[in-house]
C-alpha cells in the first residue's frame, strides 16, 4: 500500500510540474510532502515541483547564470532550510532582522535534489542577462509638452516621496522623505505656500471633498526595506492657520497605497490599505466600526483599483501584488463586505511589478490593464529584457491577454490619459533602474497611441540627470487639459548633505489648450 501511494503521489508531482497552471486538476503537492517522498525527477521536474509549492516556476533564461549560482538560488535553498558548508560564518537571516517563519527551520529539499535544481538552471541559463528585443527607438523632444523646472534659491533634499495636484485648486503637493509635506502654488512659480511636517514619510493623500483644508495623509514609515510597523493615516484639518493632526491609523507594515470607499453600503467607509512590507505584509479593510478584515497575508500589495468588475451594483477591488507572488488579483465584493479571490494575471517572482492601471485602452467598453514592470533592488540587479510597460486587454469577461509590449529597463511609474486630446489614451512611464548606457536616455517615455492601437514613444529633448521615482497628472494651470510631473530622488542626498539648491521636480506643461 505504502508503495502504492508512492507512486500515485510521484505521478501527481510529475503532472504538477509539466501542466501548465490553468491546466492543473489539483493542487500542487505541499514543501513538507515533497521533501518526506523519494523523488526520482530529474532538475526542471524537481524545479517545477518545488517553485509551484510557492510561485509561479521561473523560466532559467530570466536570469544570467552568475545570478542565479550566486544570488538568487542560495536565498532559496536557505528559504528551504538547506545549508552547506559555504554558509559557515554567514549570518543567519535571524541575525539580520527576518522574521521567523520566512527561512524553514526544518530541511525541505534533499541535497542530492537541490544540486540537480541547481544544475537545471546552470545549463539552461545565458552567461549574460538577454538584450531587449528589437522596439521603436523613441524620438528625441515630447510633442505637445513645454518642459518646466522651477529654480530654488535653498538647498534641500531631492528626495520626493509623493506628487500630488489639488484637482480644484491645481496646486502642487510634494512628500518628502525627510518627513514634509509642501504646498506649492503653480500661479507664481511653485513657491511655497506651506509645509507640514509629519512623523514620517509621505506617499498618499486623499483631500475632503468638500474642503481643501482637510485632507488624510498616508505614511509610509521606513522606505527602505523593513518588516516595522509604523505606518499610519493622519487627518491633518487647518484651524487658525495651523494644521491640526488627528491619527485615523497606525501601527501599519510599511504601507504604500489607500482607498477609502463604502464597500457594505452601510453609509459608511473602509479604508483599503496597501501594506507592502517586506518579508510581511498583507492588504486589508479597516475601519472603526469592525474588526481588520485581511484579503490577502502576503507582502507587496503596492496599489487597489475599485471598479464594479461583475456588474452587480457593488464595488470589486483589482490589486496588484508584488514580491514573491506577482500577480494582479481581483476580489470580487458579495455587496456584504464580503470577498472572493480571482487570480487574472499571474508573473514570476523576478518579474518586477512596479504600477499599474484599469483603462479602456482600445475603446470597446471594458477596462483593460496597463502595467510597468521594473523593480531592480533585490537579489537580481541585473538589467532585464522583460522590464517595461504592457498592455492588457480584457476579452469583456475579465480576461486578459498581453496585446502591446514596449521592453523599458527599470520602468516603476504610470500615468493613463487622453494627453493630445484626440480621443485615445496615451501613456507616460518612468524608469527607476533605467540603463545608464542607452541613448537618448530611456527614464521618461510618452506614448501617443496612434490608430490600430500602436503607440510612439518620446523622449525628453533635454536629458536632465536625475533618478525619477514619482509621477503623476492633473490640471496645474486649470485649463482643462492634464499636465504631467515628475519626481526626482536622489541617492547621495540619503547618505550626505545636499550641496545643491533644491530640484524636487519637473512638470511637462500640457500645450494642447
Amino acid at each position: 500500500m505504502k508503495f502504492q501511494f508512492s507512486v500515485y503521489f510521484l505521478l501527481g508531482i510529475i503532472l504538477v510540474a509539466c501542466n501548465p497552471i490553468s491546466e492543473r486538476k489539483q493542487p500542487p503537492p505541499t514543501l513538507e510532502q515533497l521533501a518526506t517522498t523519494d523523488l526520482k525527477l530529474d532538475g526542471e521536474q524537481l524545479a517545477n515541483a518545488y517553485c509551484a509549492s510557492c510561485h509561479l516556476k521561473p523560466d532559467p533564461s530570466i536570469l544570467d547564470q552568475k545570478t542565479w549560482v550566486e544570488n538568487v538560488l542560495p536565498d532559496m535553498r536557505k528559504r528551504l532550510g538547506l545549508y552547506l558548508e559555504e554558509d559557515f560564518g554567514v549570518d543567519l537571516p535571524e541575525d539580520v532582522g527576518v522574521p521567523k517563519g520566512i527561512y524553514s527551520k526544518v530541511q525541505l529539499i534533499q541535497r542530492d535534489d537541490w544540486q540537480k535544481i541547481l544544475q537545471y538552471y546552470q545549463e539552461n541559463s545565458p552567461e549574460a542577462p538577454l538584450p531587449q528585443a528589437n522596439k521603436k527607438n523613441p524620438k528625441v523632444g515630447i510633442p505637445g509638452f513645454e518642459l518646466i523646472q522651477p529654480k530654488y534659491d535653498f538647498v534641500y533634499p531631492n528626495l520626493t516621496t509623493m506628487l500630488r495636484i489639488h484637482p480644484k485648486t491645481g496646486q502642487l503637493w510634494i512628500g518628502n522623505r525627510f518627513r514634509t509635506v509642501f504646498i506649492l502654488d503653480p500661479k507664481k512659480g511653485f513657491q511655497r505656500m506651506d509645509s507640514i511636517a509629519t512623523s514620517i514619510a509621505p506617499v498618499e493623500i486623499r483631500w475632503n471633498s468638500e474642503s481643501e483644508f482637510e485632507f488624510e495623509l498616508l505614511t509610509m514609515g521606513l522606505m527602505d526595506p523593513s518588516n516595522d510597523s509604523i505606518g499610519s493615516i493622519v487627518k491633518y484639518t487647518r484651524k487658525g492657520g495651523l494644521w491640526m493632526e488627528e491619527m485615523i491609523m497606525d501601527s501599519l507594515m510599511r504601507p504604500v497605497h489607500f482607498l477609502k470607499l463604502d464597500l457594505n453600503g452601510d453609509n459608511r467607509f473602509e479604508y483599503v490599505i496597501s501594506q507592502f512590507g517586506n518579508h510581511l505584509g498583507k492588504l486589508s479593510l479597516n475601519s472603526d466600526s469592525q474588526p481588520e478584515k485581511i484579503l490577502s497575508s502576503f507582502p507587496g500589495a503596492r496599489r487597489t483599483i475599485s471598479r464594479d468588475l461583475d456588474q452587480d451594483g457593488d464595488l470589486d477591488l483589482v490589486v496588484q501584488m508584488t514580491q514573491s507572488r506577482e500577480s494582479i488579483r481581483a476580489f470580487i465584493n458579495d455587496g456584504k463586505g464580503d470577498f472572493r479571490e480571482k487570480t487574472l494575471l499571474e508573473f514570476h517572482p523576478a518579474f518586477g511589478s512596479s504600477d499599474f492601471r484599469l483603462e479602456d485602452m482600445n475603446s470597446d467598453g471594458f477596462d483593460d490593464i496597463i502595467l510597468v514592470n521594473g523593480d531592480n533592488a533585490d537579489q537580481s540587479q541585473v538589467l532585464k529584457n522583460y522590464h517595461g510597460v504592457r498592455i492588457f486587454l480584457n476579452d469583456g469577461k475579465n480576461n486578459f491577454e498581453e496585446s502591446w509590449f514596449y521592453p523599458m529597463h527599470g520602468a516603476s511609474g504610470l500615468e493613463v490619459d487622453d494627453f493630445d486630446g484626440d480621443g485615445d489614451l496615451d501613456l507616460f512611464a518612468i524608469a527607476f533602474f533605467p540603463d545608464p548606457k542607452q541613448s537618448p536616455r530611456q527614464d521618461l517615455i510618452y506614448f501617443r497611441q496612434e490608430s490600430g492601437g500602436d503607440f510612439s514613444p518620446f523622449v525628453l529633448a533635454k536629458g536632465i540627470d536625475s533618478n525619477w521615482l514619482t509621477i503623476t497628472k492633473g490640471d496645474l494651470d486649470l485649463d482643462g487639459d492634464q499636465d504631467v510631473v515628475v519626481g526626482s530622488f536622489e541617492f547621495n542626498d540619503l547618505y550626505k548633505r545636499p550641496q545643491n539648491n533644491w530640484k524636487p521636480f519637473i512638470i511637462l506643461k500640457n500645450m494642447k489648450k
